[in-house]
C-alpha cells in the first residue's frame, strides 16, 4: 500500500512540476515540493496505521478565540 501511495505522489509531482520548471517558477516549485512532501508524509503515516491527533477541536477553539477577539460584542 505504501509503495502505491509513493508511486501516485511521484506521478502527480512529475506531471505538475514539469510545467513549473518549464515556466521557471522556482518559488512555486519549492512550495509545491514542500506541500507534496507533507502530504506524502501524512499519507504514509495514515497508511501505516499511526494514530494521528484529532485537530478539529483545535481549529474550533482557534476560530472561537478569533471571533471573540475580532467581534467582542458577539
Amino acid at each position: 500500500m505504501i509503495v502505491l501511495i509513493v508511486l501516485i505522489f511521484v506521478g502527480i509531482f512529475l506531471s505538475e512540476a514539469r510545467g513549473l520548471v518549464a515556466e521557471e517558477y522556482w518559488r512555486e516549485l519549492a512550495v509545491f515540493t514542500l506541500l507534496m512532501l507533507l502530504g506524502l508524509f501524512l499519507s504514509i503515516l495514515l497508511a501505516s496505521g499511526a494514530d494521528l491527533p484529532y485537530v478539529e477541536s483545535l481549529w474550533l477553539d482557534l476560530f472561537a478565540g478569533l471571533r471573540k477577539g475580532l467581534f467582542p460584542g458577539s
